[in-house]
């Protein structure tokens, strides 16, 4: 498939989370299914970008629409992907998202994140994480810098990126979060 305006020499490997794979084509305009091993958190219907791992590289594609059949399956239009025959090239391809859309994802793996540095998008550096505490459900960052302590309530929207090479958890805040 001969996509525009992508990069076939570029590999993104830096920090995306493991979504699911294309089981198989829905009509004949591309639509696809994509099929999940965990439960998709609601928070995939609002993916606007997914990588779909073609040739071993990891390309872009902006999604169009995404729906949730199940809790582990979902159709998903893809940008530049507009008939069956396109839909078909996809079909068992690995997908990846640059935002957590599991929320097990999240859950079972924050305790290791003791220790990050947490960066904000608009503010920097906030602090390093102290500790993480389950709330009913409601995960909660406690950061600190310096003497300061700062709750964070974590979320799959908040996450940009994650650095696991150099412990470092990106975050685009709401303005006024740190205010």
């Amino acid at each position: 498939m001969n996509l525009p305006g992508f990069c076939y020499s570029c590999q993104v490997t830096n920090n995306l989370y493991p979504l699911g794979r294309i089981s198989k084509t829905h009509g004949y305009n591309g639509t696809v299914v994509l099929v999940s091993d965990r439960p998709l958190d609601d928070d995939a219907e609002r993916l606007k970008e997914i990588f779909v791992v073609i040739d071993g590289l990891q390309v872009p594609f902006p999604v169009e629409e995404l729906v949730l059949l199940t809790d582990t399956s979902a159709y998903m239009q893809l940008e530049f992907v507009d008939n069956q025959n396109e839909a078909l090239e996809l079909v068992g391809c690995h997908v990846y998202a640059t935002t957590a859309v599991h929320i097990q994802e999240i859950k079972a793996g924050w305790e290791q994140w003791t220790g990050f540095a947490v960066h904000d998008t608009k503010f920097g550096r906030i602090g390093i994480i102290q500790k993480m505490e389950d709330y009913n459900g409601n995960i909660v960052m406690q950061v600190m810098d310096n003497d300061r302590e700062i709750l964070i309530s974590l979320y799959p929207e908040l996450i940009t990126t994650m650095d696991k090479n150099n412990k470092i958890l990106h975050i685009s805040a709401p303005d006024g979060y740190f205010e």
